[in-house]
């Protein structure tokens, strides 16, 4: 149970300071031509990939885990995590 909290804890967080990576996205794409070096360049993609998990979270939690398919994971082995994260008022 512990898990979970911890879980849904991390996601909170994720959801709510998502803008950060956008912002440091849009500043590296806006910014002064200088040229990039590897520090800032792995940061850049590492702001891309948390986007685009965030982006993951949304698709999945718009279409797929919504309350008309929720008998459809009550089975499934994952279904606690699935609970924690998309379905908290059940």
């Amino acid at each position: 149970m512990n898990l979970i909290l911890i879980l849904q804890g991390m996601d909170m967080i994720f959801t709510r300071l998502i803008f950060l990576p956008a912002l440091i996205i849009l500043y590296f794409k806006f910014r002064p031509r200088r040229p990039w070096t590897i520090r800032t360049r792995r940061l850049y993609y590492l702001c891309l990939i948390l986007v685009g998990l965030y982006l993951l979270r949304l698709f999945c939690a718009g279409f797929i885990f919504t309350p008309v398919n929720y008998p459809r994971f009550t089975d499934s082995g994952l279904f606690p995590l699935i609970k924690a994260l998309f379905y908290p008022e059940y």
